[in-house]
């Protein structure tokens, strides 16, 4: 199987410095070139230690941004030592909220567009996955802080198996975030929860429950890495299924969008890229 049009070249091409990093890893080019990316994301980092909103100078330092920043930055080398490592985890930890969890910078509740209601700069939501992602690559797995942080995830566990965007009084019941699986699944799994355990069941049979959305390239993707970090084969009917879809739904710009009515995104091709290389797709030109 391979690819409609050459995805790596839309990412070049459109994507920021932490993209072309992750393509840069997925794909091992030249250290030349992936150091140069390291040092771009460096110069970036705010003075509190974290990234950015999507990078852009300026804006405040966001929670997945920095945490993402972080995981990325560790897997290509940076020391766990570093100034680089060291303010960016303090920032995190700063940001951690009672319950364990973690939300977006409140600093950014008049710059995150308001349809953009999956994320919350109040209640904490899969913010929390990604920061947990971070630190446990940082070392800090057997800290109690990020012991807290997962037993908010066993918590938040909502009645179909999976997690909502975000956990408040009114949001706390409602169906899961499917985009947002993968990271809450991948932490669990670093902090140690076994593959077969009832949570990460029950977690699959959320996903289930929404296989009608499985076309969408942000659900999809998602689904897909959930399914592979869970030992699924790359025969199964599911994995099958959505490795078919993210190549049916890859768009003429050589891209993928989070959703139909949204233009290609570099974040989204990056993750669909990583995903369909693990599945044995032609991906590179």
């Amino acid at each position: 199987m391979k690819l409609k049009y050459d995805a790596v070249s839309y990412v070049l091409q459109t994507g920021n410095p932490f993209h072309k990093l992750k393509l840069s890893l997925i794909s091992n080019t030249q250290p030349e070139e992936q150091q140069k990316l390291v040092k771009q994301l460096r110069s970036l980092q705010n003075p509190d230690g974290g990234w950015p909103w999507q990078l852009q100078e300026g804006k405040p330092s966001g929670t997945s941004q920095t945490a993402r920043t972080l995981e990325l930055l560790l897997k290509a080398g940076e020391n766990e030592d570093s100034n680089t490592a060291k303010c960016s985890v303090a920032f995190l930890f700063q940001m951690q909220k009672e319950d364990g969890g973690w939300s977006e910078n409140p600093e950014l509740r008049e710059i995150i567009p308001q349809k953009w209601s999956w994320i919350s700069t109040q209640h904490s939501g899969y913010q929390a996955a990604d920061a947990v992602n971070a630190l446990i690559e940082e070392g800090y797995s057997n800290d109690a802080r990020v012991a807290k942080a997962v037993n908010f995830f066993y918590r938040a566990q909502n009645e179909e198996g999976g997690w909502p965007s975000y956990v408040s009084p009114d949001h706390q019941h409602e169906s899961s975030d499917i985009a947002a699986m993968d990271h809450v699944v991948s932490a669990l799994l670093s902090f140690g929860e076994p593959k077969d355990s009832v949570v990460l069941r029950r977690a699959v049979d959320a996903l289930l429950m929404q296989r009608e959305n499985w076309k969408e390239p942000v659900d999809g993707t998602a689904v897909l890495c959930v399914f592979l970090m869970l030992d699924y084969p790359l025969n199964h009917e599911y994995v099958r299924e959505l490795v078919a879809n993210l190549i049916e739904s890859q768009r003429p710009d050589r891209g993928w969008n989070w959703f139909d009515d949204l233009p290609s995104n570099p974040a989204q091709t990056v993750d669909s890229i990583e995903q369909l290389i693990r599945c044995g797709v032609e991906v590179f030109p």
